[in-house]
């Protein structure tokens, strides 16, 4: 089973609005990755230009001798996954507390899951949490209309109205209204992540 470690995280925090917060950077290090042979080491930073985060460096070190980096090894490496498995250990929500008085900052995992399970929205309401989830989507480099139709648990063309409505009434001037990769193989509800699997090419994982 891959082991995915966040560490050495920006102490500045980009705040993407909805209360959605994640370092500026920060690096993973993955290893017990299927066919490959060593540790993955990423770095992830926010990128004003994609308007989501990114991966700026890759590195793989072999487990020992006898062992080589082919172009083949380094096929195997999805840095796509690691990179959105590891911000869903950095990414945070403030939400509301119960009382009403005060904020809580929680795991953004626990945030979709509860966002996932409230069944009835007034359409205000609904256009909301979209344009949150889809923030959160921004912050995991996760396909956005993707995690927002899932999430509240629409079609994807609904997501597409609902997130087209925010843009063009200002309460979301960032959307940009398409895919730009597939998903990952991760599941952003789930605290316990299985094992990576492999994968095609790298390139847009």
């Amino acid at each position: 089973m891959a082991d995915v470690e966040a560490y050495d995280f920006s102490e500045e925090r980009i705040d993407l609005g909805s209360g959605v917060t994640l370092p500026r950077s920060w690096r993973a290090r993955v290893s017990g990755e299927q066919d490959v042979p060593g540790t993955i080491t990423v770095r992830v930073e926010w990128d004003d230009s994609l308007g989501r985060t990114a991966v700026v460096f890759a590195a793989l070190e072999r487990a020992g001798e006898g062992v080589d980096i082919t172009s083949q090894v380094l096929r195997e490496v999805r840095t796509h996954w690691i990179m959105t498995r590891s911000a869903l250990d950095v990414v945070t929500v403030n939400v509301g507390a119960e009382d009403g008085t005060n904020t809580n900052r929680i795991p953004v995992r626990d945030y979709l899951t509860r966002v996932r399970a409230h069944e009835e929205r007034e359409p205000l309401e609904s256009l909301y949490a979209a344009i949150s989830v889809y923030r959160v989507a921004a912050a995991l480099s996760y396909p956005p209309l993707k995690l927002v139709a899932d999430t509240l648990q629409i079609s994807q063309s609904t997501a597409t109205r609902l997130m087209s409505r925010a843009r063009d009434s200002g309460l979301a001037p960032e959307v940009r209204i398409q895919e730009p990769r597939r998903a990952p193989a991760v599941d952003p509800y789930s605290p316990h992540q299985g094992p990576a699997q492999p994968g095609g090419p790298s390139l847009g994982r």
